[in-house]
This record gives structure tokens, C-alpha cells and sequence, in this order.
């Protein structure tokens, strides 16, 4: 796999994970007794942020690429004599 592929795959991977504790936090305020505005606010800040720490970090993450060689192996030819 090529080293943008990961890089893209870790980036989906930091999407979902942010939207998911992002919705998960605007219930979690709310359930603590703010406002409708202030859950929404907060559900919405948790998403940013979380998306920001981790484009931060595959940023500086060093992605390889673990494809082989893409050059073909040397061919050994038989000489004959003529």
C-alpha cells in the first residue's frame, strides 16, 4: 500500500472518530443541564478540535511506502557458444 493511501486511510479513520465523540458530546453537556445552544456549541467544538489534533498528528506522522520494488528483477541470460 502507497504512503498516500495510508495517509488517506489514517485521515477517514480521524473523521469519523472526531464526528463520533464530537455528536457524542453535545448529548453529554446537555445531560448536564445547558442550554440546547450551549450542547450544540460544544458538540461542535469537540468535532473541530479533535479533527484539528488529528490532522496534526498524521501530519507529522511518517507514512513509508511497504510496496516492493516496481522495477523488474534482473534477467540472467545463458550465453552459448557458437
Amino acid at each position: 500500500m502507497s504512503a498516500n493511501q495510508k495517509r488517506l486511510i489514517a485521515f477517514a479513520f480521524c473523521v469519523l472518530i472526531s464526528l463520533v465523540l464530537g455528536f457524542a458530546s453535545g448529548p453529554a453537556v446537555g445531560a448536564l443541564g445547558a442550554s440546547r445552544l450551549a450542547a450544540v456549541s460544544a458538540g461542535g467544538a469537540a468535532t473541530v478540535a479533535l479533527l484539528a489534533i488529528g490532522v496534526a498528528v498524521i501530519a507529522l506522522s511518517d507514512f513509508t511506502d511497504d510496496r516492493g520494488n516496481s522495477t523488474a528483477p534482473p534477467q540472467h541470460r545463458i550465453e552459448r557458444p557458437t
